[in-house]
């Protein structure tokens, strides 16, 4: 029955590969697309291509800016997977800020992540000059980040009061000279 549990773990396997897929598709659309924005935003101010709009054009800030978003979706999909993949699999050798040990470092990591997006959010509506529900909208953004915010500060306070707690334990079983009893 052990074996069955242990090689039941390779089953994160297909969401490994979707979600990789899937951040890959975000990178490289939005790669294309942000090549092409800013191929026809040069050539109709060089005067070198015209281009038919139809409807109203975006500002090309709140295009690059839409584009950015796209690409933080894209990392928190790519973080996700190889998170998964270092908790289930195997460690991958990436730099420290992007090593997983446990859950708790992929949910930090991707709150990170998640804070920024609805960052950018805000900054999309802000650049759209729509500022009919700014206070709203910002209230709407604002309060998630706050609690997330809050629920990762309560998590570290939690882990330092345990590991004080191991600390003192520890402490209180070793002899004056240091050895264990």
């Amino acid at each position: 029955m052990n074996r069955f549990f242990v090689a039941t773990r390779y089953l994160i396997i297909i969401p490994i590969i979707g979600l990789g897929l899937a951040a890959a598709a975000f990178f490289v659309f939005g790669g294309i697309g942000l090549i092409r924005v800013l191929i026809e935003t040069l050539g109709e101010n060089f005067g070198l291509i015209h281009i038919e709009h139809q409807g109203e054009e975006l500002p090309i800030v709140i295009e690059v800016v839409e584009f950015v978003h796209t690409f933080l979706i894209g990392t928190v999909l790519y973080i996700t997977s190889i998170g998964f993949y270092q908790l289930f699999i195997s460690e991958i050798e990436f730099p420290g800020w992007l090593k997983i040990h446990n859950t708790e470092e992929l949910e930090t990591s991707l709150i990170g992540v998640t804070v920024v997006v609805l960052a950018v959010n805000f900054l999309g509506v802000v650049f759209t000059g729509d500022h009919a529900n700014l206070l709203a909208e910002g209230a709407g953004i604002a309060l998630p980040i706050a609690a997330l915010g809050l629920f990762i500060g309560l998590r570290a306070w939690a882990s330092r009061q345990e590991s004080a707690r191991k600390k003192e334990h520890h402490d209180k079983r070793s002899t004056p000279n240091g050895a264990e009893e």
